[in-house]
């Protein structure tokens, strides 16, 4: 079986309209990002049709996720509700089934390709896996992005998100 994890942006748009064959999974936090009315009703019929199902991530995948966020450098831009669903694209996959990660979001599809998921980039933006890095541009110094503190610990001056490996995908 072939499931489609979503995130919020690909249930605001009409893309699960136009793909009535596909079976979608997300998570209820992601579900409860949606306050617009034509995505409500759009969900509700995904749901009583069966084709969207709401489930939650096993524990060890969100670590897994949350390492794998940090090693890239896209832990401090991912929101909790990323994690989860990336989190639990990564615990399907683990039960066997046949998993695409599909959102818009670059640092969510950049987290799923380094933990080996398989995605679909709505926008089609996402042409590179990037390893992301802090710098600072007053004196240089680097930090790697997963450090908490966005302040240079050599100089105070406010750290900029920069790429330090790309890879094509």
């Amino acid at each position: 079986m072939h499931i489609n994890i979503i995130d919020s942006g690909a249930l605001l748009s009409q893309w699960t309209l136009r793909n009535p064959e596909l079976l979608f999974m997300t998570t209820q936090s992601v579900i409860d990002e949606i306050q617009n009315r034509p995505s409500k009703s759009r969900i509700q019929n995904l749901l009583s049709t069966d084709r969207l199902r709401i489930e939650s991530p096993d524990e060890s995948a969100i670590e897994m996720t949350e390492q794998k966020a940090r090693e890239v450098g896209d832990y401090n831009v991912l929101s909790p509700e990323d994690l989860e669903l990336i989190s639990l694209a990564l615990t399907q996959k683990q039960l066997g089934h046949e998993v695409t990660v599909v959102s818009s979001d670059l640092a969510v599809l950049n987290t799923a390709v380094a933990l080996g998921l398989r995605i679909m980039d709505l926008r089609g933006r996402m042409k590179e896996r990037i390893t992301w890095i802090l710098k600072c541009p007053g004196c240089g110094n680097e930090e790697p992005e997963g450090a908490s503190n966005l302040e240079c610990p050599v100089c105070g001056t406010n750290m900029k998100r920069k790429p330090k490996r790309k890879a094509k995908i």
